[in-house]
């Protein structure tokens, strides 16, 4: 029979903490599986020389984090839910609208995020992806004659589609929560331009180069427009020092033209 994991000792004034952190790394080291149930709350209390409430307040951190679920006065206790995506795509979103994350970081992570599903995009996209990315194309088109916020939309799910053909889990996990951060600058760079029909037809104009980048498997070039592109709407925004950052991080890779 395999022995009790030994338990920390907890202390008095954040002993849920110590609760979470056990059950947390129980989970992690595979010593919790999913679907296992953990012992009831009186069993707890009792392992970890806590009270009740202690107990009750670490089930609820857990249950936040979309570790485990719980139903109040269950007796076999709460059972271990497998990961979500949530959680992380929360965090995420905190920490990119949070004053930490200056314009130009958040550029940066997009820069890289992006052209990395659209390089993956371009090598594993299916028929049936390609066929999305063309609705995608015509929603953007339509909403031109809606309104700004719809057009933003648009060209977010447009992206939403690519990190979904690359195939990368974490890739439109991440990007999904960068892109909302920033959503308010595409609205705000439209609403900037002296000439928003202009601006909104050079944006349909670039993802029309990315999707038959795409559509032509043409990894090298989808990955570039994915940088040039977000450096061209948004650099100006910059101060000079990291614009020329961005400036040099947007034209890697890019294929000289024959001469």
């Amino acid at each position: 029979m395999p022995q009790e994991p030994q338990v920390p000792a907890a202390t008095k004034t954040r002993a849920f903490e110590a609760i979470v952190s056990h059950i947390e790394n129980q989970v992690l080291n595979g010593d919790l599986k999913i679907g296992d149930r953990l012992p009831g709350e009186r069993e707890l209390v009792a392992q970890f020389e806590v009270s009740r409430s202690s107990v009750r307040e670490a089930m609820r951190v857990l249950e936040s984090n979309g570790i485990i679920a719980s139903r109040p006065g269950d007796p076999r206790g709460a059972v271990v839910l497998p990961p979500a995506s949530a959680p992380l795509r929360k965090m995420i979103s905190r920490l990119a609208t949070t004053s930490a994350s200056s314009l130009a970081d958040l550029l940066i992570y997009r820069m890289t995020m992006e052209s990395s599903a659209n390089s993956l995009a371009a090598i594993r996209r299916s028929d049936a992806d390609l066929l999305k990315l063309e609705k995608a194309m015509a929603r953007m088109r339509a909403a031109r004659l809606q309104s700004q916020s719809a057009f933003s939309q648009a060209d977010l799910d447009f992206h939403d589609v690519i990190a979904q053909a690359s195939g990368h889990a974490l890739l439109q996990i991440t990007g999904e929560a960068v892109r909302q951060s920033i959503e308010q600058l595409i609205t705000s760079s439209i609403e900037q331009s002296a000439d928003d029909e202009a601006l909104m037809q050079r944006t349909v104009d670039h993802h029309q180069e990315v999707f038959l980048a795409i559509q032509n498997q043409d990894a090298h070039l989808a990955e570039h427009l994915a940088r040039s592109s977000l450096f061209e709407y948004y650099g100006h925004l910059l101060n000079e020092d990291d614009r020329s950052a961005l400036a040099a991080l947007a034209s890697f890779g890019q294929r000289k033209k024959s001469s």
